[in-house]
Formats: C-alpha cells, sequence, structure tokens
C-alpha cells in the first residue's frame, strides 16, 4: 500500500503509526540525559530523580526523552521556515519581538495571541468549532487541528491532537555524577577574609563540590520513536469541511517527515535514526499492513493535494494575505484576572 491519496476515503484504515528506533549519537556506551523536572514529593517510590522514569512489573525502568507535547512542538517549528508556505503566514508582537503562530506553544489557546486584535475572531473560530464547522480554525491556525487546542480561559472548547509523537528509552540505569569546581586563586591571593571566602562559594570564588548530581541514564534496551496519525479524525473533518480532511492530514504528515525526525533534543541527549521507520496502515480489525512513505511523497502530497484543497477552503496561503496582531497589556491583565475563576 504505498498511495497517501485514498487514505481519507479508507474507512477501514483507522490510523498510520510509525515506529523509528534511535540510538546515542556517541554511540550506546554513554549516558544520555533526559528532560529534568522539579522534584516532588512521591509515597513510596524506589529511586529519586529529576527525569520521568516509570518503572514495570518485571523492575525495568522507562525514560521519556521527549514528551507528547514537546514532540508536538518540534513538529510545528518545522512550519515557521521549511514549511511555512502551507500555513497562514499569522504573527503576534510584544516589545520588539514578532513570532508567528506556529511558535506559540498552546497555538490559537495561547494566552499571548488571545490578548490581541485577533481575540474575538479566535473566539468566533473555537464557537463554530465547537457547533460543528471546522474551517475558521483552519483559516487562523490550521495546526491546532493537527497538535490540538484548549481554549482553557475562555470557551472552553477542546480540539484533539490528531497526531502523538514520545521517544522513549527502555530499560534503563540511573547515573549520578559528581564534581569539583576548584578556583584560580586562592583566598589569600584574592585578599578575602575566611568568612568572605566561605560565602565565595556561591560566587564561584572558593572551591564547590558537587555531589551525586543526576547524571543522565544508561539505556540497555531500546531508544524508540512511536507516532499515531489518526485518519479518523482527518475523515471527520473532512466531514464537515470538504477538502479540510485531505489538508490538515498533509500537514500532519509533512510536519511528522520534517520536524518530527529532530532528534538534537537537549545537550546531552542528541539522538541518530537506527535503520528506517517503520511505518504501516492500521485498520478497525487491529491488522497492520506496511506503508511505503518518503519524504519526497510526503511533500509532494503536501504541496499537491493538500494544498490544492486549503486554496479551495480560501485559506489564506500568500504573503499579501499576512495576518499581523499586536499583544495588548490590558487585555492579558483582564487574562490575569481570570486565574482560579475557571
Amino acid at each position: 500500500m504505498n498511495d497517501i491519496n485514498h487514505l481519507i476515503q479508507d474507512r477501514n484504515a483507522v490510523a498510520i503509526s510509525v515506529s523509528q528506533k534511535l540510538e546515542p549519537m556517541e554511540g550506546r556506551q554513554s549516558p544520555i540525559y533526559p528532560s529534568t523536572y522539579p522534584a516532588a514529593e512521591k509515597q513510596g517510590h524506589r529511586f529519586e530523580t529529576p527525569y520521568n522514569i516509570n518503572q514495570l512489573k518485571d523492575g525495568r525502568m522507562v525514560a521519556t526523552l521527549d514528551s507528547i507535547q514537546s514532540q508536538a512542538n518540534r513538529m510545528e517549528a518545522a512550519f515557521v521556515e521549511e514549511l511555512a508556505h502551507a500555513v497562514p503566514n499569522v504573527t503576534v508582537a510584544a516589545g520588539d519581538r514578532v513570532v508567528m503562530l506556529t511558535e506559540l506553544p498552546h497555538r490559537l489557546a495561547d494566552a499571548v495571541i488571545r490578548a490581541s486584535e485577533l481575540h474575538d475572531a479566535i473566539r468566533d473560530a473555537f464557537e463554530a468549532y465547537d457547533a460543528g464547522d471546522p474551517s475558521l480554525i483552519a483559516k487562523l491556525g490550521p495546526t491546532s487541528l493537527v497538535y490540538g487546542a484548549w481554549d482553557s480561559r475562555d470557551t472552553r472548547v477542546k480540539i484533539p491532537r490528531l497526531i502523538r509523537s514520545e521517544i522513549h528509552a527502555w530499560d534503563v540505569d540511573v547515573f549520578t555524577r559528581s564534581a569539583q569546581f576548584s578556583g584560580t586563586f586562592s583566598r589569600e591571593e584574592l585578599g578575602f577574609t575566611e568568612q568572605e571566602w566561605k560565602k565565595g562559594a556561591d560566587i564561584g570564588f572558593a572551591p564547590t563540590p558537587s555531589v551525586d548530581a543526576h547524571g543522565g541514564v544508561m539505556v540497555n534496551g531500546d531508544i524508540q520513536q512511536l507516532a499515531t496519525l489518526h485518519l479518523g479524525q482527518c475523515r471527520a473533518l473532512e466531514r464537515a469541511t470538504p477538502g479540510l480532511g485531505t489538508y490538515v492530514l498533509g500537514l500532519a504528515l509533512a510536519g511528522l517527515w520534517t520536524g518530527g525526525r529532530e532528534y538534537t533534543l537537549r545537550t546531552g541527549c542528541w539522538l541518530v535514526p537506527e535503520g528506517t521507520p517503520e511505518v504501516t496502515i492500521v485498520d478497525r480489525l487491529g491488522q497492520r499492513t506496511a506503508l511505503e512513505l518518503t519524504p519526497e511523497a510526503v511533500l509532494a502530497f503536501l504541496d499537491g493535494p493538500a494544498l490544492t484543497a486549503a486554496r479551495q477552503l480560501d485559506v489564506p496561503l500568500e504573503d499579501a494575505q499576512a495576518i499581523a496582531a499586536n499583544f495588548d497589556i490590558k487585555a492579558g491583565r483582564a487574562l490575569l484576572k481570570t486565574k482560579g475563576e475557571t
């Protein structure tokens, strides 16, 4: 099965599943560093770590290297430059800085753009979506239909994710590390008193030890990216607005095959693909059929059927139709007052 075009009409196909094995750029001999999170009180937790690690029944530990939200932001980042021609040019300015809508982590529900001149248009788009018409969302911020959005401070409308992706490392051992900072000059050379020297550890003058700090994880099993694209949701958009499912499918696939294959996650967690991805169509009975999906085929679908459908829907893709908004500090302060009310 190698044709993308038929997937919107094939009611038997429920999802595209992508599995990509990865490995550290430095090789398997080096620990890698997942994201760190603030410490939380955990009753009965067998290990203390700032990483997001879960323990299986057999004792193995699985580390989340990149979350669903982070993966969505990486995919959407491709629409800032490489795929910018495929979405409306919507920007928001605050102070001297101007960013594209696709750079905002909460998309159309982001507080910054909600507190701008586009507030009423965005509210109308969410309310229309809730009433069964997703076309206004598509004309403002179509990536909200791909990566989801929750207008939690106003209409309370939720747009589900069309695609989700995560990267996990299986069967990990948690490492710690210790280090010792030694200043170049002694206390006497610098002329500090003993009391001043003790305070100097916080500034960077005096020797400072760091003991049993988090030191990454050593991966004994697989590192794997798992992504799922919900074709049923594409068809629901197509039924609501003919052509929209095709457009959104093109955005989802292009985002996955560009930003979604960016594996430089953070310092100490640079990954590279191990072999080619396994891509399958999942049907209603759970059977899987291989799908040959190359970057060239994905971009051809986006620039062909997907963008043709978008133009027929009057999605503003030309630069002459760019939409620029300015952050309104008064509207932002009004949003602050709603904290706790919802």
